[in-house]
């Protein structure tokens, strides 16, 4: 069985002013579909990185509402200050201005988009070869959890592998991911952490997979929430599932024969 993580799916408010704003920092806009509750689109480099969906529901949420499960999102860049210059032209707010942080080393400053959500831009010294080219690139998508090391159990009985440890001033964090593909996942338990993670906007991530039913079953068997049974959805031939995970955030298991 092999898994990776797909793209990560968020609510927005109105769609094409956040597609214009990513597109403005340089990704590109590669899919758009339509399906009886929203309007999505996905977000990426081509070349590589993580992928992000948007999506602006039909029946909206009012009033809008953040929650506390999306902490923040990464956009990685080989030019931080012409990213940044990218972000506040195209009406972003700034939430902590560019410095260089000589512990990893980079060079990062946090931007909030049209919604509110919290971009921190990224330019590492030096990137490896391997990285994406011809623009910025997703990186990790961060979520807040309640107990770290559940929520790492979780996303490893799914086949996926933490890959990095990381304490920090105000939270412990760890990036869970299939090193050889797909998105970058980072989880982080807050010091100040108090009561159940409130979704808000945040919808749902997707985990692909080779054995849909496999996946599923494992996670049942372990004693995890299916919200939706292993089920093929003919428009698009493939075959998902849903499932909770230890903070209730909703995973979408893809098996896709093309992938």
């Amino acid at each position: 069985m092999t898994s990776w993580l797909g793209q990560y799916c968020f609510n927005v408010t109105d769609l094409e002013r956040s597609v214009a704003f990513y597109e403005a920092l340089g990704l590109e806009c590669t899919s758009r579909t339509e399906i009886p509750d929203a309007f999505e689109a996905i977000l990426e480099n081509p070349t590589g990185g993580s992928k992000m969906q948007l999506a602006q529901q039909k029946v909206a949420a009012d009033p809008f509402d953040l929650g506390t499960g999306l902490w923040k999102l990464y956009v990685n860049t080989t030019d931080a200050a012409d990213t940044w210059k990218r972000a506040i032209d195209a009406g972003a707010a700034v939430h902590t201005e560019l410095a260089r942080l000589d512990r990893w080393p980079v060079t990062v400053g946090f931007v909030t988009d049209p919604d509110g959500y919290l971009v921190e831009l990224v330019e590492r010294d030096p990137w490896p070869d391997s990285a994406p080219t011809g623009g910025p690139w997703l990186g990790q998508y961060c979520l807040n959890v309640t107990d770290l090391e559940a929520t790492i159990a979780f996303y490893e009985l799914l086949d996926l592998t933490c890959t990095s440890r990381t304490d920090i001033e105000h939270a412990a964090e760890a990036i869970l991911e299939n090193p050889e593909r797909g998105s970058k996942l980072q989880l982080a338990q807050q010091v100040d952490q108090d009561g159940p993670i409130r979704m808000g906007s945040m919808w749902k991530l997707y985990v692909n997979t080779d054995d849909c039913a496999g996946l599923h079953d494992r996670a049942v068997g372990a004693g995890y929430t299916s919200t939706l049974p292993p089920t093929v959805l003919e428009r698009w031939n493939v075959t998902i599932a849903f499932i909770s995970d230890p903070d209730g955030y909703s995973v979408e298991v893809v098996e896709n024969p093309r992938a």
